[in-house]
């Protein structure tokens, strides 16, 4: 039996470990009376996507960004078990999120209160976001300074900046947003945590190292 070598993971919060956009088309039913499903968010401008005025997606913006709000969100189905199973097998996991960093105390919550297991909790200015406490998040250049193993993530513009810029194995997961994503050798699309948790175990990803 060969030694065993931790993998050190990348794992994104939204639409990976929680269910979050999937919410966003009642909130803007009830708050704009707009009609648009979860399946037509095909883009990752959700201001786009929901036709909103530049005022109706600040409001729309902070209203999914309170605390009662992101605490609401149930786990994406397979998530939680899955982390725990690589926590349990000696592999480390960072959860690092886009969110602005006015977030954290909720996110920091949800995650303890699912029993998402994690080593590090990281803010990146994914998305060059006005507002953001820069002493909390770092930047995508300081992230691209990070050794991982395996990322996981929804966002097509951060999935090839892993792949890419990075050199990560990385699982996209399946969302409208990003059925489009430009292909790339590191990365492959999975449509579940199921297929996800098989990667760890890839003989090609230890070839890829």
């Amino acid at each position: 039996m060969t030694g065993f070598q931790a993998k050190t993971i990348y794992v994104d919060v939204d639409d990976v470990v929680t269910r979050t956009t999937e919410t966003y088309p009642d909130v803007v039913a009830q708050e704009f009376g707009k009609t648009v499903s979860f399946e037509d968010l095909t883009g990752f401008d959700l201001k786009r996507c929901f036709q909103l005025t530049d005022n109706e997606f600040q409001y729309f913006f902070d209203l999914v960004h309170q605390s009662d709000f992101l605490l609401g969100f149930d786990p994406v189905e397979g998530a939680v078990e899955t982390l725990k199973a690589w926590a349990d097998m000696g592999h480390i996991i960072d959860i690092v999120t886009g969110r602005p960093t006015s977030a954290q105390d909720a996110t920091l919550a949800w995650l303890k209160s699912n029993g998402v297991p994690f080593r590090g909790f990281i803010m990146v200015d994914k998305y060059n976001r006005p507002g953001n406490d820069m002493s909390l998040a770092i930047s995508k250049k300081e992230l691209s300074m990070m050794d991982y193993d395996l990322a996981v993530e929804d966002s097509p513009e951060m999935a090839l900046f892993l792949a890419r810029a990075m050199g990560v194995p990385t699982a996209l997961i399946h969302r409208p947003w990003n059925r489009k994503c430009t292909i790339h050798d590191n990365l492959v699309r999975c449509t579940s945590w199921d297929e996800i948790h098989r990667m760890i175990k890839e003989p090609a990803l230890e070839e890829n190292k």
